[in-house]
């Protein structure tokens, strides 16, 4: 077999269903095995993709857990570590907390700082989101020391706890989080609204830092994700990148003021419809009747009310788009988790997830996933990327969808192979002994005749390798493209990749 054999055959192993009868004697099965043998992890991982491809995830979950404690009572850490990610990732609830602060452990245990900074981030935003702020002080302040980095680390997880202490200008309190039942800002005033309008941007822009900060925190609580900037000129490159939905922009401001800003806007075919509100020490008649005139949406007077200006955005994103039929945050709920809720209620719609940076939109016909879009990726391969988002926002729409099946297997097999395929790479990645050494091409790799479906890939790999990264940072940037790390130990293996003398 040759090589663009074997790597073809690598990219074939989808699995499929098999038929309802086989699946539950082939449990049943399994299952007096490991009664058998507690131990047996051949047997356990067996049963557990037997689960995930029936829909079962909670039983695949214990599977993976089970799996991991066996390799943590001989000290196999990074395998033990590798089960928990892949259960953390089908879990919810407090199952997928215990997993997360069985991580946190294991990351402390390996001395991986960042993996440990990383995921008890991830613990404080969920208990947060449940309002369970004393439980997330208490847990940081057991927390060891973060290495090196534990002073910048823990500066920001101290804030995120405490944020809600903080007390900004024109006295209003800058987070709806709160422990004081004498609050003016109800806890619950907009827990019906908090996952509304996770698919909405806003676009703050004002000159004074605090008015930012306050204003961000207020309409997070909303669910909605915010970009800022400090005065018109850089609002216009940021309005031109992040389309938002609604701009709230002061009056008053050095290099391009508000009116300015407005006018601009009104110029560009794609935000020229977008609701333009006003923020203005200037509270005349005349110039608030002069704002209106030109077409502001709303007039914003400082100093203002926190809870007043909040239910104002929040009916304005309701007239602007219905609210979305569900949303949230993805530290709260995973992606496998959204896509079987979905599935179960056999809906009809687009899925949207965004991580601040991009945004991935999920075509669903019936509860299947039918096609996917990322920037330039299509179909199967945005799951294979979005598995592995870690915060982020997302919300799902019910409409009739026009769109060719581009995704040929159905959610369960989905997920399943997206864990599979994340799982895959992080093995690839962190049992490679090499990672510091730094690869390029060998003097085979341009006589290799390239077929014409690999040809730009191999042209990445080829500009990849060019002597100035090492080959951990190589796979890292190839992490969510399981082919190609694969492709990459081949060509390791076939001394096409070579280290550099």
């Amino acid at each position: 077999m040759g090589f663009f054999d074997q790597v073809r055959s690598m990219r074939e192993r989808v699995a499929g269903m098999i038929d309802d009868a086989r699946t539950r004697h082939d449990i049943e099965k399994l299952e007096k095995e490991i009664e058998q043998d507690p131990d047996n992890t051949f047997a356990m991982q067996q049963l557990c993709d037997l689960f995930q491809q029936i829909g079962q995830n909670r039983e695949a979950v214990h599977l993976m857990c089970r799996i991991a404690e066996v390799h943590l009572r001989i000290e196999k850490f990074e395998t033990a570590s590798a089960f928990y990610r892949k259960a953390e990732r089908l879990a919810s609830g407090d199952e997928r907390i215990r997993i997360l602060r069985t991580l946190v452990d294991l990351a402390f245990q390996l001395k991986r700082y960042e993996d440990a900074f990383i995921r008890t981030r991830q613990i404080l935003e969920i208990l947060i989101g449940h309002n369970e702020l004393g439980v997330a002080r208490g847990y940081l302040a057991g927390l060891p020391p973060f290495g090196e980095l534990d002073a910048d680390f823990r500066k920001e997880l101290t804030e995120l706890v405490n944020i809600n202490h903080q007390d900004w200008a024109q006295g209003a309190r800058g987070t709806w989080l709160t422990d004081e039942p004498q609050s003016l800002i109800p806890t619950d005033a907009f827990r019906d609204t908090h996952t509304q309008f996770a698919d909405q941007t806003l676009l703050i822009v004002d000159d004074e830092q605090p008015t930012l900060d306050v204003l961000t925190i207020c309409f997070k609580r909303l669910g909605c994700r915010i970009v800022t900037a400090k005065d018109g000129e850089e609002a216009k490159e940021v309005a031109l990148t992040e389309r938002p939905t609604l701009v709230i922009c002061d009056l008053l401001m050095p290099k391009m003021d508000g009116s300015q800003f407005f006018e601009w806007m009104r110029a560009q075919p794609h935000l020229k419809n977008v609701p333009f509100v006003c923020l203005s020490s200037r509270g005349a008649e005349n110039e608030r009747i002069a704002a209106f005139r030109r077409g502001v949406e709303d007039y914003w007077v400082k100093p203002f009310s926190v809870t007043e200006i909040t239910f104002r955005v929040k009916n304005l994103l309701q007239r602007i788009q219905p609210a979305a039929d569900f949303g949230g945050k993805l530290h709260e709920i995973s992606l496998p988790e959204i896509l079987q809720i979905i599935e179960i209620g056999r809906k009809t719609g687009t899925l949207k997830i965004a991580d601040g940076k991009q945004e991935a939109t999920f075509f669903v016909r019936e509860g299947n996933v039918v096609d996917a879009k990322l920037g330039d990726l299509v179909g199967e391969r945005v799951a294979w990327s979005v598995i592995r988002w870690l915060r982020g926002d997302f919300a799902f729409r019910s409409g009739p969808i026009d769109r060719y099946a581009l995704i040929k297997l159905n959610t369960s097999q989905l997920l399943m192979e997206a864990v599979r395929r994340f799982d895959e790479a992080q093995r690839l990645i962190e049992e490679r002994p090499d990672l510091d050494k730094v690869y390029i091409v060998g003097e085979g790799f341009s006589e290799l005749p390239v077929p014409e479906d690999f040809a730009a890939e191999m042209e990445f790999l080829k500009s990849l390798f060019d002597g100035k990264r090492k080959l951990g940072e190589c796979l890292r940037i190839l992490e969510d493209d399981l082919d190609s790390l694969e492709m990459v130990v081949e060509l390791i293996r076939e001394n096409l990749l070579t280290t550099a003398r």
